[in-house]
């Protein structure tokens, strides 16, 4: 019921006038605040060690606010707030100067001395916003969007209804570890991190591609266990890390080179996603924009796409394959383990590919943090 009432229409414009009204009337302090509705991580995350790395937290409090915190906050830096309160997330929206976010956000527009930033959390390969089928609401309620380069450009500012001068080119703060982190590995057994974006997810309620298997390629549990002999007859680990809104499914036990993580085990292994994949020696996904920010580390990306047509006819694609594309297309389960064999071999063809795909994707002057702070006036 309560779910119904928040996504009704009526309600959401009720809420944006009474919530503009007290933006209005209250007075901003000199505050940054960082907010995810699905858990403290992506790029307010990275942007969050970025401004206590280099103390910005001496001249600003730093409110971070989201449902989970993975154990982050057991150590709370000086000026530094971490809250789980929606109640007390809304106050410190009304009362700030500053509000990033890249899950979520509070539909309620800036006012005078405010500035609020839509981080995202990647370049859009499939449609998203409204270019997604159904989505008719106003989601513009920020100041800045972040756009990598040219490219994608165009097409946020259609998925997002803003005007060109809301658009930052600017590096996803979590693409930092990428860029100071390309070349090659020191692994001496092939590491592999498969990220499939979500089938099916209860949380969106929400249905793409084909929704019943269980990951892409894998029917049924024995299909693990099969592959996971091969992974090893190749020495290959492959780390797989399910989409945050993807349904939980069955996993057998006693895997050996094919290891499911999650956000909490990469906290628990003192860790991040970024820093995690910068430190393997392939990509495997398929739609997801994580394709996009693996390119800097000019590593081979494998893209398992069995299921493209029910893709496109459900959630849908904002560019052709060619467009995006930059390695080895995957549609079966013969393919996927010649081309696994072939890159414990190291063969690898798509080297060009890649730096073309980078050059279009970045245009080599995406700003970095730093700037992009700048830009907003911090």
């Amino acid at each position: 019921m309560l779910s119904k009432i928040k996504h009704n229409e009526y309600f959401i414009k009720l809420f944006q006038w009474l919530g503009g009204v007290v933006n209005h009337l209250l007075p901003k302090k000199k505050r940054i605040v960082l907010y995810s509705n699905w858990g403290f991580r992506d790029n307010v995350r990275y942007l969050y060690d970025y401004l206590i790395d280099h103390s910005y937290n001496e001249k600003y409090q730093i409110v971070c606010a989201s449902n989970d915190f993975y154990d982050l906050d057991r150590t709370v830096p000086r000026n530094v707030v971490f809250t789980r309160s929606k109640i007390d997330t809304l106050r410190y929206f009304l009362t700030s100067n500053y509000f990033f976010y890249c899950f979520g956000g509070i539909p309620i527009k800036s006012v005078k001395n405010q500035t609020i930033v839509n981080l995202w959390h990647g370049m859009p390969i499939k449609k998203i916003g409204r270019l997604e089928s159904g989505m008719s609401r106003d989601i513009n309620y920020f100041d800045y969007l972040v756009s990598y380069s040219d490219f994608f450009s165009p097409v946020l500012k259609e998925s997002f209804d803003v005007d060109q001068d809301k658009i930052i080119i600017a590096n996803a703060p979590r693409n930092e570890v990428f860029i100071s982190q390309s070349g090659s590995t020191s692994n001496k057994d092939k590491v592999i991190a498969w990220l499939p974006t979500y089938r099916k997810s209860s949380k969106l309620d929400s249905q793409n591609g084909e929704s019943d298997e269980i990951i892409p390629l894998f029917n049924d549990l024995d299909d693990f266990r099969k592959f996971d002999q091969f992974l090893k007859s190749v020495g290959i680990r492959m780390f797989v890390k399910l989409h945050p809104l993807q349904d939980r499914i069955n996993i057998p036990k006693n895997l050996t080179n094919m290891i499911f993580i999650d956000d909490s085990w990469l906290f628990e292994q003192h860790t991040d996603l970024y820093t995690f994949l910068a430190e393997t020696d392939a990509l495997i996904t398929d739609y997801s924009s994580v394709s996009i920010d693996y390119l800097l580390l000019n590593r081979p990306i494998f893209y398992v796409m069995n299921d493209q047509q029910a893709y496109a006819n459900t959630r849908g694609f904002n560019y052709t394959l060619d467009q995006f594309i930059a390695g080895q297309v995957v549609q079966n389960m013969d393919q996927f383990r010649y081309v696994l064999s072939s890159f414990s071999k190291d063969q690898d063809g798509f080297a060009k590919l890649r730096r073309e795909k980078i050059n279009t994707f970045y245009s080599g002057s995406s700003a970095g943090i730093k700037e992009m702070l700048g830009l907003v006036g911090i």
